[in-house]
């Protein structure tokens, strides 16, 4: 479970551009990732539907690294099971069933975003360190798209 306080204390800075780092805790342990930038805007819409903290500015609840959830109803409580609270969000927008036949799962969003990654260009190392696998492991379940993402460069 995201708590704010797992976000980054300071907004990490490169070259001017502000990101958002997050702490994560994985089976390949801990570390930094850095979030899309779009992501702000969603903890934002989420921050604001919460009572407790709506009326922090966005860098002052970061900076405070309160240990609240990210992900919880305005009462305060948190889903019990992030699985079921996104298979009825899939079963509410006919979603369920993947272009495969086989049924979505929040787990599907991991391969989701590595495939939007490699396609964009991402290179195959820093995706690997992002998302806490090895590089044999993208290449195990991603390769069909290596052809495919260089075929201006093959044909």
């Amino acid at each position: 479970m995201i708590t704010m306080d797992m976000l980054g204390k300071v907004r990490h800075m490169d070259s001017g551009v502000r990101y958002l780092r997050i702490w994560v805790k994985g089976k390949t342990g801990e570390r930094w990732l850095i979030a899309k930038h779009e992501c702000v805007n969603a903890l934002k819409r989420l921050q604001a539907n919460q009572p407790q903290i709506a009326h922090l500015a966005f860098d002052q609840l970061i900076e405070s690294q309160v240990a609240t959830k990210v992900f919880r109803f305005t009462d305060g409580r948190a889903p019990f099971e992030m699985n079921k609270v996104f298979r009825r969000l899939l079963e509410e927008l006919d979603l369920v069933k993947g272009q495969a036949g086989t049924d979505r799962t929040l787990y599907s969003l991991r391969h989701t975003y590595a495939t939007n990654e490699l396609l964009a260009g991402t290179d195959i190392h820093t995706l690997a360190r992002q998302m806490g696998t090895s590089v044999v492991m993208l290449e195990r379940h991603y390769s069909k798209l290596t052809a495919t993402m260089a075929a201006a460069d093959l044909a």
